[in-house]
């Protein structure tokens, strides 16, 4: 016969305590966040806009992807005729993200002929074009990219999609940067 042991009351842990951010700028992150979901895109962006700026100076690379990327959410929430960029490039990264690079070429080219100056719209394109295999226009849209926006080049850098054709001569003009 078996006995069942007499287990002792256990008592409950104590709740963990909330984790601070590890850094300044984590901190600011949050805060910036905050200020977004309670729907203060004016006092958000402006904390975004200084995050972008402080990440820079640290080399905190991905922070200010983030921060960016936050910021131009409060900018189409203050500026609602600009959402359409804001838009055209969530579209465009959803087909990339689906291998549609035909349609993310289609895409990124009607978004341009409305916003000719806006980098990010020329580096999605480039990008279709890189999983489209097409080195030449891929290298023609990322110049100019990186001519509207210099910091483009991280990503070219860290974008897995170029690897087939990163090697191309076509793209010298990113060695240096």
């Amino acid at each position: 016969m078996a006995t069942k042991a007499k287990t002792a009351p256990v008592s409950k842990p104590a709740t963990a305590p909330v984790q601070t951010s590890h850094s300044p700028l984590a901190a600011a992150f949050t805060k910036a966040l905050e200020l977004v979901d309670a729907g203060k895109h004016a006092e958000a962006a402006k904390a975004l806009e200084s995050l972008a700026t402080e990440a820079q100076a640290a080399g905190d690379w991905p922070m200010k992807r983030r921060a960016n990327v936050y910021l131009a959410l409060c900018e189409s929430n203050l500026h609602p005729a600009k959402s359409v960029a804001a838009d055209a490039i969530t579209e465009i990264q959803a087909c990339l993200n689906h291998r549609q690079a035909e349609q993310a070429i289609k895409l990124s080219e009607k978004a341009l002929k409305s916003h000719p100056t806006k980098g990010s719209l020329h580096y999605l394109r480039a990008v279709a074009f890189a999983q489209a295999e097409n080195t030449e226009a891929s290298a023609e849209s990322l110049k100019k990219a990186m001519e509207l926006d210099g910091d483009l080049v991280f990503q070219w850098h860290m974008e897995p999609d170029f690897n087939p054709i990163r090697k191309s001569p076509l793209f010298a003009f990113t060695e240096g940067h």
